[in-house]
């Protein structure tokens, strides 16, 4: 059997994009995908080298909407981790417009490939959801998250809090026992759930994003800008309604010179 060539990701673009106009109206949804930086071991992987990434239609003036690509990366906080933020959003880009080689400002640079297949890909999830009336999530679905202790440390460990206090209800298994069984050893490091022992933040050698069951790409709910981007989930917050001004810099994955990215 013959392999198909896939195309590449400009003709993707083209098929996608080419000649259509923009809508005047947003969408009441949003996708949301990732990137990994990074090595995935046991699907495991450190929160700095994740990057999730959101794609939904941005009124940017009457009967104009951008068609927003954002992408933020998460960052450890007391308790736990952040996602986005102004600090932490990576790139903002408008996927109307051509990607072109050394893409600056809301253009997509053609050398991050990934980046472009991932956001035409994501498009056309948010499409089918949208024009078929799918049933799709009211918030974004978070990755379960897991806190790394070295070994010394791991032997004072002991779980706590509300999410913990629900599974031991629902499971009918004490708390002590539901700790004992999730731990996993990763590396050399001993891991636990991270709404379980949020409590000993300072003590976390790293926290790791699972993305086991993670799905690919999800479609949720944006009915109200930008509320419906900001949130908790867990030990997880989530801020995907800040963006970079015009005085931080943007830079690609695949460049060694930031960019300066455009006022929002």
């Amino acid at each position: 059997m013959i392999a198909t060539p896939q195309p590449m990701p400009l003709d993707q673009w083209r098929h996608r994009f080419g000649g259509r106009r923009r809508r005047t109206e947003p969408r009441p949804f949003a996708a949301m995908g990732y990137l990994a930086d990074g090595p995935v071991v046991d699907n495991l992987i450190e929160v700095e080298k994740f990057t999730l990434v959101l794609l939904y239609d941005d009124p940017i003036r009457s009967g104009h909407c951008a068609l927003r690509l954002a992408g933020y990366s998460g960052s450890r906080v007391p308790w736990g981790v952040r996602f986005g933020g102004q600090a932490a959003c990576r790139f903002v880009k408008d996927l109307v417009l051509q990607p072109v080689a050394g893409g600056q400002g809301y253009r997509i640079d053609l050398a991050d490939e990934e980046l472009l297949r991932l956001a035409v890909a994501l498009d056309r999830q948010l499409d089918r959801d949208a024009r078929f009336g799918r049933e799709v999530r009211n918030r974004p679905f978070l990755p379960k998250l897991w806190a790394g202790f070295h070994a010394a440390d791991a032997a004072t460990i002991t779980g706590d809090g509300p999410e913990l206090a629900l599974y031991s209800t629902r499971t009918g298994r004490s708390p002590h026992d539901l700790l004992r069984r999730l731990r996993r050893d990763h590396h050399d490091l001993v891991v636990f759930p991270l709404a379980w022992v949020s409590h000993h933040w300072r003590q976390a050698a790293t926290i790791f994003v699972d993305l086991d069951r993670f799905p690919r790409r999800q479609v949720f709910r944006l009915e109200n800008l930008p509320d419906d981007l900001v949130g908790f989930h867990d030990a997880a917050e989530f801020d995907f309604a800040s963006r970079f001004t015009s005085g931080p810099q943007q830079q690609s994955r695949h460049q060694r010179q930031p960019v300066l990215a455009s006022a929002v």
